[in-house]
């Protein structure tokens, strides 16, 4: 009699408190936080990479917007022209392709009628620099993202005891087939570890002198130009960084 008088007992405060829950008004709720749409941007954009310049062995389409039968597929020849029917030769080597596109535009002006050109690279030849002068085994090097003047050297074999290391030479082509000058002192990266700060470029050419050249022309034409004959003829306009 007692259990079943304890079991109603529990049955009851059960049932109550049940319903006190359900009388109980619900919790509210947190409300959504708004997250700027600034915050959801980057902090800073993404910087364009340098336009891409034309080199030797590459392919290029040119197409004629208006005239699709003159479109031709060319190679970049070392020499660094290319042959177009509305042009015929043409030096490509340096230029962007939209340079490039413009040049043609101006050159077959006198063959079409207001021409609209479009050039694209659709084959990127292997990139390589030249290193020379006294180093152990002169000529083309293949161009390593990131790579710097004494890691190609070393690629070379290393300089020669008879290199001035303090004097070497960077030369780097421009778009107008000049070249700039650089003076680089190797002695303290070789000697004493200093870190490089320079990288390089496809087309730049490394050379090790025995004495130090104050001529940059001469670097060129007396010492490159023998080694190098696909090089464009040396134009006035040098600049040499100490």
């Amino acid at each position: 009699m007692r259990s079943d008088s304890v079991r109603g007992i529990g049955l009851v405060l059960g049932v109550a408190a049940a319903l006190t829950a359900c009388g109980r008004a619900p919790t509210p709720k947190q409300p959504m936080q708004e997250v700027p749409l600034a915050a959801l941007q980057p902090t800073s954009p993404r910087e364009a990479g340098p336009e891409y310049r034309i080199q030797a062995g590459d392919e290029l389409h040119v197409r004629y917007t208006y005239q699709p039968d003159l479109n031709e597929q060319v190679p970049v020849r070392p020499d660094g022209r290319i042959t177009l029917a509305t042009t015929g030769e043409i030096s490509a080597i340096g230029m962007t392709p939209d340079e490039l596109a413009r040049l043609v535009e101006e050159r077959s002006a006198s063959k079409l009628r207001k021409p609209e050109v479009v050039v694209v690279v659709t084959k990127i030849a292997e990139r390589h620099v030249y290193i020379g002068g006294e180093v152990n085994k002169p000529g083309y090097v293949v161009l390593e993202p990131d790579m710097t003047p004494l890691q190609a050297v070393t690629q070379s074999g290393g300089f020669r005891r008879t290199a001035k290391l303090d004097s070497v030479i960077l030369l780097t082509p421009g778009p107008d087939g000049k070249f700039s000058a650089a003076r680089m002192d190797m002695q303290q990266v070789v000697e004493d570890g200093v870190p490089e700060r320079v990288r390089l470029h496809p087309g730049d050419i490394v050379y090790a002198p025995k004495t130090w050249i104050g001529d940059m022309v001469d670097v060129v034409d007396l010492y490159v130009r023998g080694l190098i004959p696909v090089l464009p003829r040396v134009g006035v306009g040098y600049s040499l960084s100490q």
